[in-house]
């Protein structure tokens, strides 16, 4: 499996610290803000217990008070801390998914292929997230022989297929990359406009069920649902030729 990353360029206001990185400052933050609490109840004790004595109180009444006052002053500043960390964790919740993700600010080019390839074989472009799911599917389709292209480059290796439509076997798309699907289905419309005889096989995780019909014919042949397990894989691949078999004219 051969690997290639890609920088986009990308503004300095948004880069952002991982959620993952903020939890683990914040737990870690904790006992210092114990510790510098801690520290302050020094200087507060020279200050304190003679402005009691100057005021009239007695030795034992000064450090009475001098005691309770940092012992507010601790409470007060350890609170304070837990509170502002708790905040920022409820502002950032921790995305499962992002343990399978690439940094957002990079491109994945990724190439599967079998051992055992020998001279031509089948090329198919996956495009979506960088996560267990595509990586299993790519696995899975080098096994049985293809080569694989998995990236999240969608203008790149749209245009890379218009360059050379007839290198190409099928495409796999994850509609989940896209930020919204109704740009994802203008992509996908204008790209079928152009490479008409190309497969496409769309992966999603918001239909209810596996659509093996032809009825998004704009965008692609054959949707199925995620998670995508090899028997249904190798069963939309077998639909969606059939679809594309259908749709050539006699």
């Amino acid at each position: 499996m051969r690997l290639w990353f890609r920088k986009r360029p990308q503004d300095l206001s948004e880069k952002r610290s991982s959620p993952d990185r903020r939890i683990r400052a914040g737990q870690n933050g904790r006992p210092g803000l114990a510790i510098a609490a801690a520290l302050l109840c020094g200087p507060i004790a020279l200050i304190s217990v003679p402005a009691f004595w100057l005021a009239g109180v007695t030795v034992l009444q000064a450090l009475l008070l001098t005691f309770l006052l940092q012992l507010a002053v601790f409470v007060a500043v350890v609170g304070i801390g837990c509170w502002r960390s708790s905040g920022r964790h409820a502002e950032s919740p921790w995305d499962p998914d992002r343990e399978t993700r690439v940094a957002p600010d990079l491109d994945i080019w990724h190439s599967y292929s079998a051992l055992e390839n020998h001279g031509h074989c089948q090329r198919v472009a996956l495009i979506g997230q960088a996560c267990v799911q595509n990586r299993q599917i790519a696995t899975d389709l080098a096994q049985l022989g293809y080569d694989i292209h998995h990236t999240t480059a969608v203008d790149d290796i749209f245009e890379i297929i218009r360059m050379h439509p007839t290198e190409w076997n099928f495409l796999i798309v994850d509609l989940d990359l896209f930020d919204t699907l109704e740009g994802g289905v203008d992509e996908l419309m204008s790209f079928r406009k152009e490479c008409a005889a190309i497969p496409v096989l769309l992966l999603s995780g918001s239909v209810g069920r596996d659509e093996l019909s032809d009825h998004r014919r704009a965008i692609g042949d054959v949707t199925l649902r995620k998670p995508v397990f090899r028997c249904r894989l190798l069963t939309g691949i077998d639909a969606m030729r059939l679809n594309r078999e259908g749709q050539r004219p006699d």
